[in-house]
């Protein structure tokens, strides 16, 4: 238990420096890597939480005391005609957190599910046709240019950015989004997506998909910079796009995304585009420190649930209530 609290306090105290870490003085592949470690770091203590009520709380004296009573002594009728087994209300009440995690990643998977679904029928009846760049042309008055999809990902363009961008916004548009399927950034997010339900519970856990959200979003900058060389053409793509009322998702990663007004300032001023070692080197070392704590209590977690679960299987019910 020792080792468990010891590296739950390594995994918190990288969280927090992660937190005062500047986001804009990161590599933007560096930023990426620490905000999935965090978002991870952040589901897997709250499982931990959650295990640890399980395994350790209602051996505690205080814990029986106030809950040593039944079930079945408080309400018969469970016992005489349902056959529930006489498991005590305390018990019962430590597997809440543990359901209310998974019930949150199944929500958070369900309406991922619908999400992919609502796209792909979005793009089945709102296609007009091919656009520039092996693009998919779509109606519309708004400037979208984005990344849809996840196994065969495609570029979106709509009418209204046919109209509204010239040919090298246009174009810096489009390596944006070719970024982001290149680099593979949806199933990034889509892993932060299910993972951060997990974590929500503790404090900060938005501001890590804001952070992750950031340097996707910048990575994609970055690459269509190198690729067409007009940093000024995109950020000027970028304001245009991000009068469009379309939100990304996982599934779904518009040319704004977002930070709009960051994002700009680092394309037109490139010195401030340029990392700082100092702090690239740091987050290396805070991504080394998450995985490091993450797998000694994966560890413990993986002992205390096979322990307990076989003890359930041994004895036919919860491993602290006796049947």
């Amino acid at each position: 238990m020792t080792s468990g609290l010891l590296a739950s306090a390594m995994i918190v105290g990288a969280l927090v420096a992660a937190r005062a870490l500047p986001r804009t003085r990161m590599a933007p592949s560096t930023g990426i890597a620490l905000s999935l470690s965090v978002v991870g770091a952040r589901a897997l203590l709250a499982l931990g939480g959650a295990l640890s009520l399980l395994h350790f709380v209602p051996g505690t004296r205080p814990f029986r005391a106030a809950t040593d009573w039944c079930v079945h002594a408080v309400v018969p009728f469970v016992s005489t005609h349902l056959g529930f087994n006489g498991h005590r209300f305390g018990e019962i009440a430590t597997l809440i957190p543990a359901v209310m995690l998974l019930l949150s990643l199944a929500l958070a998977s369900l309406a991922l599910r619908r999400a992919a679904s609502g796209l792909a029928d979005w793009l089945r009846t709102g296609a007009l046709g091919s656009g520039p760049g092996e693009s998919v042309l779509v109606g519309g008055d708004e400037v979208v240019v984005a990344a849809a999809g996840l196994r065969s990902p495609k570029v979106v363009v709509s009418a209204g950015a046919l109209a509204l961008l010239d040919e090298a916004e246009l174009e810096a548009g489009l390596a944006h989004e070719q970024a982001h399927i290149g680099r593979r950034h949806s199933y990034m997010f889509l892993t932060a997506a299910l993972l951060h339900p997990l974590g929500r519970i503790i404090p900060g856990s938005r501001r890590a998909m804001d952070d992750l959200h950031f340097h996707l979003e910048r990575d994609a900058d970055e690459h269509a910079v190198a690729l067409e060389g007009d940093p000024l053409a995109l950020a000027a793509a970028i304001c245009k796009a991000g009068r469009s009322s379309v939100a990304s998702t996982p599934v779904f990663a518009g040319l704004a995304g977002h930070a709009v007004g960051i994002r700009v300032r680092l394309l037109l001023d490139r010195r401030f585009a340029v990392p700082s070692p100092a702090v690239s080197a740091f987050a290396a070392g805070l991504i080394l420190a998450l995985a490091i704590g993450t797998l000694f209590v994966s560890l413990l977690a993986e002992k205390m649930v096979g322990t307990d679960l076989g003890l359930l299987v041994g004895s036919g019910s919860l491993p602290f209530c006796p049947a």
